[in-house]
């Protein structure tokens, strides 16, 4: 088991590796009386594509979803759930474009639940009877979602941005999609991705790290899991957005705008994704953010009631979109559209926003739910834990951030506007 000291923090995480490939990581907090853990499977709603040996394959949207809901299936007929139910422990599982993740939040018995959170996920029980019985169930869940003017929103928004980018898919898939699904596919997916080398732990909070990390080899060890040779198949996305208006209605009070400026990868090319997206954070932040001049303008005007932004990084592809819930969308749209051509950062904003956010660095240290979503973010994007954080956001500097401003390119966006739905 490898200490990896963070930098300037005086804080530290354990890391271990088990023969079949399982890597964990654990942070202790002996403040807390909990723990959280997450077992995480690098499949998420985007990979449907892939090649085993010298065939490809290409399986049904929404697959990486359906496994979730199944993987709770125990092979003595009962479900998870009910384990966890028993003892006061809460369990769940989301998936992502990207991964797949399996949670337990307890304060008691942290070596048996970890100990059982790995062994229904690594116990396959796929059977047609189970995957009839679920279609039904998550249907139901894909057309709740689209009852939700949020939920349609932001599909809307991905399907405007992306041209071949499955991120315009929805993670549960539709409903003629859900009921495609095969029990043979899922054992596809299963047997190919559902391996040790392509998961890993995350556990945090107050536990024993040398026990538990030496209950999950003597747990690996006892199984025995096929070699696999799977490599995923990514299609490569255009520049230009796919659409660059669009008007939808929504079961909304107040119209939603959305605008997203798509942008080359390689405009970026001398500042790595971590790096990029810091910058990113820091500009928007200083031109759009709660504190800054134009958003204060606007509220006080009363030509918002909300606006927030955000920042995605998709191998080829930077997206910066920009979300409000106005009643002027036309007006507001032209508002932020000169304002991301007039982009600045001062010097002084830049070290102010470098101290928000070491701040928020070390108080998300005592935060156990925190800890663990920033390790799987990093593994998850960057393939990587940084333990030198503190050093790399300090280290920002005015001439890299002004760099990246005039590499910003405002003329390639997508317009998405939600009214009210006429009665």
């Amino acid at each position: 088991m490898k200490e990896i000291k963070l930098n300037k923090l005086k804080e530290k995480f354990y890391y271990d590796k088990c023969n079949n490939g399982l890597e964990i990581y654990m942070w202790i907090n002996e403040k807390v009386n909990n723990y959280y853990a997450t077992l995480n499977v690098k499949y998420g709603s985007c990979d449907t594509k892939f090649k085993i040996k010298d065939k490809e394959y290409n399986v049904t949207n929404g697959i990486a979803h359906f496994l979730e809901h199944i993987n709770f299936n125990e092979s003595d007929g009962t479900v998870a759930n009910e384990f966890f139910d028993k003892k006061g422990t809460s369990t769940n599982a989301f998936t992502t474009f990207d991964f797949t993740s399996y949670e337990v939040f307890g304060t008691n018995d942290a070596l048996q639940d970890v100990e059982h959170l790995i062994d229904f996920v690594q116990d396959k029980v796929i059977t047609d009877e189970i995957v009839n019985n679920e279609k039904g169930i998550i249907v139901e869940e894909a057309k709740m979602g689209l009852n939700n003017p949020g939920h349609k929103m932001f599909y809307e928004v991905k399907k405007a941005i992306y041209n071949k980018n499955c991120r315009r898919n929805e993670v549960t898939g539709n409903s003629k999609e859900i009921n495609k699904i095969s029990k043979q596919e899922l054992d596809l997916v299963y047997d190919n991705f559902y391996t040790p080398s392509n998961m890993f732990l995350v556990i945090t909070g107050n536990f024993n790290p040398y026990e538990m990390a030496l209950m999950i080899k003597e747990n690996q060890n006892k199984k025995k899991f096929k070699e696999v040779n799977v490599k995923k198949i990514c299609d490569k996305e255009e520049v230009e957005v796919n659409t660059k208006y669009k008007e939808i209605t929504g079961n909304i009070e107040i119209p939603k705008l959305s605008l997203n400026y798509k942008m080359n990868r390689k405009k970026f090319k001398d500042f790595s994704d971590y790096i990029l997206r810091l910058y990113l954070g820091i500009i928007m932040n200083a031109n759009f953010g709660s504190t800054s001049d134009l958003k204060e303008d606007l509220l006080e005007k009363e030509l918002i009631y909300s606006m927030s932004y955000s920042i995605e990084i998709d191998k080829d592809i930077v997206v910066i979109s920009i979300n409000s819930e106005t009643k002027y969308p036309e007006e507001l749209k032209n508002i932020i559209d000169e304002n991301m051509n007039k982009l600045s950062l001062t010097e002084e904003r830049l070290k102010r926003r470098i101290k928000c956010n070491i701040a928020d660095l070390i108080s998300g240290l005592d935060d156990i739910e925190f800890i663990n979503a920033h390790i799987q973010g990093q593994i998850v994007q960057y393939n990587k834990i940084f333990n030198n954080e503190y050093d790399i956001i300090n280290n920002l500097n005015i001439e890299d951030a002004k760099s990246i401003i005039k590499h910003i390119d405002t003329s390639n966006f997508a317009t998405v506007i939600m009214n009210k739905e006429k009665k």
